[in-house]
């Protein structure tokens, strides 16, 4: 008893945009009609690489990283140096900037990139607890499932449609690769980024939220079948750097070039600026943007803003 209403307290401080509750304990393909119509698409950045989508009558939570301060998660560093068959030092990572708050009271869809801790954080799994369902990839589905998640893969090239009143959402699951580096790619394994294709009112949107991935063969391959997205959302920090692992996250250049290839319309970078693991500000990438000269319109946002595409 002392344990759920410790639950509960935390769902409430999470919430201080909306009402209190959780993901919904279903994730059917076919959602049940109903809600408020909208014919908007919004994207609110909540910080590091946590996102929430309002694609229509469909919510949609991204990378749920919801812990704050100077022990906001606990994770390896893989900025540092270290003995590849010893493993990195476990410790405690800090949010450089307040946690903004959901703005959301439910979500229908809750995607994960990858498990890695600064991209699911001890918060947000003691908050969506066993109840709340989660799309995944396939590296990390069986290790979700043993800690007591709902989680369901997406594997690479899979696509789930969902529909919530006169909304539809098809999401393809996109391979993310980790690192340049062949052997360090393997080690770590792939994760997912997705392809949001939304039909609301007859209007179409595709969303290309990429996770911490580069530009590489199994990307490419799967990304030129595909139409320029209306938004593109790269992570970019270029985290690990200096560390052990090598680089495992894009420069602004990178994601500059990487936007440039897909002829992205609107580009929304994002794994910046919230916590000390990351190793390049974002004004990085906007020099890199302004000297290229691409027709993308790039959009830097602050935590807790949103935009309508």
């Amino acid at each position: 008893m002392a344990k759920r209403k410790e639950m509960t307290m935390q769902r409430r401080e999470l919430l201080k945009f909306g009402t209190a509750a959780a993901a919904s304990a279903a994730l059917s393909p076919l959602a049940a009609a109903g809600g408020i119509s909208a014919s908007d698409v919004m994207v609110r950045w909540l910080g590091g690489a946590t996102l929430e989508f309002a694609i229509g009558d469909i919510t949609i939570l991204a990378d749920p990283c919801l812990g704050d301060g100077i022990e906001a998660f606990e994770m390896g560093d893989p900025n540092e140096m270290f003995d590849l068959s010893a493993g990195p030092n476990i410790k405690m990572h800090e949010r450089l900037t307040p946690f903004p708050g959901m703005a959301m009271s439910e979500y229908d869809i809750v995607l994960l990139s990858h498990a890695h801790e600064d991209h699911f954080d001890q918060k947000a799994q003691a908050w969506l607890g066993s109840s709340g369902p989660v799309l995944c990839s396939a590296q990390d589905v069986t290790a979700l499932r043993k800690k007591g998640f709902a989680a369901q893969v997406l594997n690479h090239g899979q696509k789930r449609v969902f529909r919530k009143g006169d909304t539809e959402v098809s999401i393809t699951s996109i391979p993310a690769v980790h690192s340049l580096n062949t052997a360090i790619s393997g080690i770590l394994g792939l994760g997912n980024g997705y392809w949001l294709q939304s039909t609301v009112r007859n209007k179409t949107s595709n969303i290309y939220w990429a996770g911490d991935t580069f530009m590489v063969d199994p990307v490419w391959e799967a990304v030129q079948q595909l139409p320029a997205p209306d938004l593109f959302i790269p992570h970019i920090g270029a985290v690990g750097v200096n560390g052990a692992l090598g680089q495992l996250s894009m420069s602004g250049h990178q994601a500059v070039e990487f936007a440039k290839l897909i002829k992205a319309g609107l580009i929304l970078p994002a794994h910046h600026s919230t916590y000390a693991l990351y190793q390049e500000p974002v004004s990085t990438m906007i020099e890199a943007y302004a000297m290229s000269g691409i027709p993308s319109v790039l959009k830097v946002l602050s935590e807790g803003s949103l935009l309508t595409i």
